[in-house]
C-alpha cells in the first residue's frame, strides 16, 4: 500500500492549528509576563527593595496600622472598596459626554490629595514612634535603611 505524501490537509484544519498555536503563544506570553511582574526581586517578603512608605507603615504597631487603614477607607467597607469607587469615579469622568478634561483632573487631584493625607498620617505616626526610640533602636533602624530598606519585623530593644 502506497501513502500519498502530496495530499494537503483540509483548509479548516490548517486554520484550526494556526489558531491553536496563536492561543498557546498568548497563554505563554501571559504566564511569562505574570512571572516577570511578580518576580521575587521586587517582592518585599523575599528580599527585594521596598518603598520607604511601606517600610514606615510596616514598622508601626498593628493597632496603629489598623486605625490608619480605617481612616483611609473613607466610609467604604474596606480599602479595596475605596479603590474600586475611585476607579469608578475616574471611569465616569472619562466616559462623560461631552468630555471635560477639568473634571478628570479634579478626580485625579482629589485621589492624589487623599493618598497624600494618608502618607502624611503614616509619616507622623512613624516619627512619633522614632522620637520615643532609644539611641540603640534608632541606630538599628538606620542600619536597616543603609542595607536598602529590607524589612525585618521591628523589635524594640529592652532598655536596662
Amino acid at each position: 500500500m502506497k501513502i500519498d505524501s502530496t495530499a494537503k490537509s483540509p483548509r479548516w484544519l490548517r486554520i484550526l492549528l494556526g489558531l491553536s498555536l496563536a492561543l498557546n503563544l498568548a497563554v505563554v506570553g501571559v504566564a511569562a509576563g505574570a512571572a516577570y511582574r511578580f518576580s521575587a526581586k521586587d517582592h518585599p517578603k523575599t528580599g527585594g527593595s521596598q518603598s520607604f512608605g511601606r517600610m514606615l507603615f510596616r514598622d508601626l504597631d498593628r493597632q496603629t496600622r489598623q486605625s490608619l487603614r480605617r481612616d483611609a477607607e473613607g466610609g467604604h467597607k474596606d480599602f479595596h472598596a475605596k479603590r474600586q469607587a475611585e476607579a469608578q469615579a475616574l471611569a465616569a469622568a472619562l466616559k462623560a459626554k461631552p468630555f471635560d478634561v477639568q473634571a478628570v483632573e479634579a478626580v485625579l487631584t482629589e485621589q492624589s490629595a487623599t493618598r497624600q493625607k494618608f502618607q502624611d498620617r503614616v509619616q507622623d505616626a512613624w516619627l512619633a514612634k522614632v522620637a520615643e526610640m532609644s539611641d540603640e533602636a534608632r541606630a538599628d533602624l538606620a542600619e536597616r535603611l543603609e542595607r536598602g530598606g529590607k524589612h525585618r519585623k521591628f523589635h524594640k530593644p529592652k532598655d536596662p
